[in-house]
């Protein structure tokens, strides 16, 4: 008990350690934060950023630089003059002038040096904003200027309504004329279903792909007409040089990983076409074996198609995880995010797939089933038209296809009809019931004579007839025949003209196929004289 005790407690204080532990890690990483941004000041005049103040000039902090400075420009904004700016060196760094009259400075400190910043760099560009910030000023007090822009905005909105109806237009023009030639071009070629189908698609593809150009265009439009209007008004003009500049280095970032990514892909490329002539080369090596003209072991016509989707499919994922360093974005932290969630919902959703494609290899290699074999699978029975990876599909004679789960296949009990006699032909079983006042070996004799009447049922192996059970009021007798067809039809038809032979010989006979039943014991026992034993059609044998 002490022990626990003594556990239990060292556990709660090294908790308490490590929370405190990352208390403390938190808070200095936030007091660190918050120094960084209070370290910078910006100088902002007329909604543009002149200069960002870093560094602290004796008492005074980048705070106290930015406000002082903010101060001396609005009142040298309200005094006038010319607008002229000027750099000066000075001790502490660079001085920024107006009209001769010192604005602010722009220390050593406020360059970034591991940013590649220099301080003459920075006062240079502090200049050049500075007399912009001058010229906008006095357009703020011009009331000329802001209708001047008013109009040259309107202007601009005119022509964009223009250029979007314009490109619309001409799109639509260049659509059709396009996939109506591509359409009497194609028309003298597409002569089959499927060529007809992908020729449609390839017209379609074309059409939507101007679709595309025209929404390309006007979106340019749009963006263009954005910026320019943006800029005409003092207080949007920043906006719009930000979004002009914005939307450059993206274009600029694209066509720069474009290029870089152009290796990569073109390594990819390579991997994916030595694994497409790999595919190939599987596949006709299988098509050689299924056709029967080969044979390695278990590699035989029967597990060649499996074999080859399992081989293609391995092919294909290797190809794709040699290749995948090399596709463009591979590194990025949003492709390897998008390629955990396909993971995660490949292993959570793919269980019962997996399942489904384990089932059917063990259904192949095992030999359990073959195309064009009958049989029966629970309450389905039909010809084995496919041996899938996921499904076993049954053709009955009643013309409806069966699918079947590969697991439903595997767990049940398979009864094959198709086995008993080497070719294509199946199994074929009935029951009769017959009360015990006809002669067993005479319904024998007729159920064998009925068969022979079936021109499908084979004389190798022969047909017999078993008696499976002698119940209360009859005995049940099994006709088993072999029957020599290889479509999925023939055992619905030859079934049907085996009950009709059936009912034909017994009628001919004199011997009625009604099962009796009693609800008391007849006035005469129901037996059949010894005299009537081989009644016709019956023969007398030695044995029986």
């Amino acid at each position: 008990m002490t022990d626990r005790k003594t556990a239990h407690t060292m556990l709660m204080r090294c908790w308490q350690f490590v929370t405190v532990a990352v208390a403390l890690l938190a808070t200095g990483a936030s007091q660190a934060a918050d120094a960084t941004a209070a370290a910078e000041a910006p100088l902002v005049v007329g909604n543009r950023t002149i200069h960002v103040f870093r560094a602290t000039l004796g008492a005074f902090t980048p705070s106290d630089r930015a406000d002082a400075a903010r101060q001396r420009i609005d009142r040298a904004f309200d005094e006038g003059g010319e607008g002229w700016t000027s750099v000066k060196a000075s001790d502490s760094g660079v001085l920024i002038e107006l009209d001769g009259k010192p604005m602010f400075t722009v220390a050593t400190g406020d360059a970034r040096a591991a940013a590649g910043e220099t301080t003459a760099d920075l006062a240079n560009q502090a200049s050049r904003l500075l007399q912009k910030a001058w010229r906008e000023s006095r357009e703020r007090r011009d009331a000329r200027a802001l209708w001047a822009a008013a109009g040259r905005t309107a202007l601009a909105a005119a022509v964009l309504v223009v250029a979007l109806l314009l490109i619309w237009r001409v799109v639509r023009v260049l659509r059709r004329a396009m996939t109506a030639r591509l359409a009497s071009g194609l028309k003298g070629l597409a002569v089959a279903g499927d060529s007809r189908r992908l020729s449609a698609l390839f017209i379609s593809s074309v059409s939507r792909t101007f679709l595309l150009l025209a929404w390309i265009l006007s979106l340019f439009a749009v963006f263009a007409f954005l910026t320019y209007g943006l800029e005409q008004f003092v207080l949007t003009r920043p906006m719009g040089e930000s979004l002009l500049q914005s939307f450059s280095a993206l274009a600029l970032q694209a066509v720069n990983s474009i290029g870089a990514s152009l290796p990569g892909v073109f390594i990819a490329a390579i991997v994916f076409l030595v694994a497409w002539i790999a595919t190939q080369i599987s596949t006709e090596f299988f098509a050689h074996v299924g056709a029967g003209k080969s044979s390695f072991g278990m590699l035989d016509a029967h597990t060649a198609p499996s074999t080859r989707r399992i081989v293609n499919a391995a092919l294909w994922l290797f190809a794709l995880a040699m290749a995948y360093p090399y596709l463009p974005g591979a590194q990025t932290e949003a492709f390897k995010g998008l390629t955990v969630i396909l993971g995660l919902m490949v292993s959570i959703g793919a269980s019962g797939v997996i399942g489904q494609i384990a089932s059917g290899v063990m259904l192949v290699y095992t030999r359990a089933l073959s195309v064009g074999e009958y049989v029966r699978i629970q309450d389905c029975e039909g010809t084995v038209t496919e041996l899938g990876l996921f499904v076993t599909r049954l053709r009955t004679g009643m013309g409806e296809e069966i699918a079947l789960p590969n697991s439903v296949v595997l767990a049940n009990v398979t009864r094959n009809f198709s086995r008993v006699a080497p070719g294509t032909g199946f199994v074929l079983d009935t029951t009769i019931t017959i009360g015990y006042d006809v002669a067993w070996r005479q319904v024998h004799a007729m159920l064998l004579e009925a068969a022979k009447t079936i021109p499908e049922i084979g004389a190798q192996p022969e047909p017999y007839v078993v008696q499976t059970a002698l119940s209360d009021f009859y005995v049940a007798y099994k006709l088993v025949v072999y029957v020599s067809a290889d479509r999925p039809a023939a055992r619905a038809r030859v079934t049907s003209d085996l009950y009709a032979a059936i009912q034909d010989t017994f009628n001919k006979y004199g011997v009625q196929i009604m099962s009796p039943n009693y609800f008391e014991d007849p006035e005469k026992p129901k037996i059949v004289p010894e005299s009537e034993w081989f009644a016709a059609p019956a023969k007398r044998t030695d044995n029986r």
